[in-house]
Parts: C-alpha cells; structure tokens; sequence
C-alpha cells in the first residue's frame, strides 16, 4: 500500500538556504551546531492527500 508524502524535512547551511524557500520550505535557524557553520531546518508540508496525487 502507497502512503503519501505529507512532511519533507531537511538541514542546510546558509549557502543552501535560499533554494528551499524558493521551493516553499518554512525556514528555521538552529545556530550554530558546528563550530562557523550555521544550520538550518527546512520544513514543507504538502497537500498532495488533498489531492489524491
């Protein structure tokens, strides 16, 4: 049985961030977890079991 897809997760650094708001992603800062490198958390929520596709 297929299931959807309701929650994509990621990590990223600040390089990175910009795509994943281009893609919709909610965007959270959670600091700097390696020393000099900011990470941040990217979250998106789809509608695809609204849709059925």
């Amino acid at each position: 049985m297929l299931q959807a897809i309701t929650t994509i997760e990621a990590e990223t650094d600040k390089d990175a961030v910009n795509f994943y708001l281009s893609c919709g992603f909610i965007v959270k800062a959670l600091g700097e977890l390696y020393p000099g490198t900011e990470l941040f958390l990217c979250v998106k929520i789809t509608d695809h079991y609204k849709t059925g596709i």
